[in-house]
């Protein structure tokens, strides 16, 4: 029995090479969460031009609010 590939199968070699990445992924959290957002945005590929620069805007106002945040605490503690 050979493991012939076809253009809709991949290799034995590339599902084994799957099934080791899939098992590393799954031990880190963050991995998990950051793969779940890529194959999210991948679905939103159409509103690209509206999206990014939406994230990019919220990402720079909560940066900033927490930077706020962070030199408030740390001049407190200096007082």
């Amino acid at each position: 029995m050979t493991d012939k590939p076809t253009n809709k199968q991949p290799t034995r070699w590339r599902r084994q090479v799957d099934a080791i990445l899939e098992t590393q992924i799954t031990r880190f959290p963050f991995l998990v969460q950051s793969r779940a957002v890529l194959r999210q945005l991948e679905h939103e590929r159409e509103n690209w031009p509206v999206l990014i620069p939406f994230v990019l805007v919220v990402f720079a106002l909560v940066y900033r609010s927490e930077r706020r945040k962070v030199f408030a605490v740390q001049r407190s503690l200096e007082n």
